[in-house]
């Protein structure tokens, strides 16, 4: 990502920054057109134009902060993913996990997130710089909540020490990406409780 410094003065924010930075007044709204138009039509249909055009901005003020569609479009992920956690808090762990999945499929199935995970898809896989931020920030947090429900799980003395929390992430939200990215196999509403039932087994003592 190349990002400079916005022309009116204030901070404008990369990808890799931390969110604490602020974004320019121009950011924001070319931030929003981006996901307002990836929520209309997706990745596949987003330009840089139309960006500019319903943000009414200049190319170039656009170009200033951002490569490519793709730039914007794990912009608009990354600043909706701060406000977003799939770490559930119940008093049982297996509640937890399914919870986790169900809310995941959620995510990836019914919101504009969803929407620009997959069309960031192939992008990640052909750029080394985009796929080290996307896991830097986007797999990493997936991680994270996973490892806080594991470690919660062998407090309460409901799952085994020593888990792999990277593993257990792998075991439980790859199932989930390989239906919709490969097999197409549907996610009823039981496919949560159904996926966690199989995977236990191997996380308790």
């Amino acid at each position: 990502m190349n990002i400079s410094s916005a022309g009116d003065g204030e901070t404008s924010t990369s990808p890799e920054s931390g969110h604490a930075r602020r974004r320019s007044r121009s950011d924001r709204v070319v931030l929003d057109a981006t996901r307002e138009l990836l929520g209309e039509s997706g990745f596949g249909s987003l330009t840089v134009e139309g960006v500019a055009a319903r943000a009414g901005v200049a190319k170039t003020t656009i170009y200033r902060r951002y490569r490519s569609k793709t730039d914007l479009a794990l912009a608009v992920l990354l600043d909706m993913l701060e406000d977003v956690s799939t770490q559930p808090y119940v008093e049982d762990t297996t509640t937890e996990l399914i919870a986790l999945v169900n809310k995941t499929v959620k995510l990836m199935s019914t919101t504009v997130l969803g929407r620009i995970m997959k069309g960031l898809v192939s992008e990640v896989a052909a750029d080394p710089e985009l796929a080290h931020v996307y896991r830097e920030r986007v797999v990493s947090q997936r991680v994270a909540d996973v490892t806080v429900l594991l470690e919660r799980g062998i407090a309460r003395g409901e799952l085994r020490a020593g888990l792999d929390p990277e593993m257990v992430t792998d075991l439980l939200l790859g199932p989930i990406y390989y239906r919709f990215f490969l097999s197409g196999a549907p996610m009823d509403d039981d496919f949560g409780k159904r996926l966690v039932v199989t995977l236990l087994p191997a996380f308790t003592a």
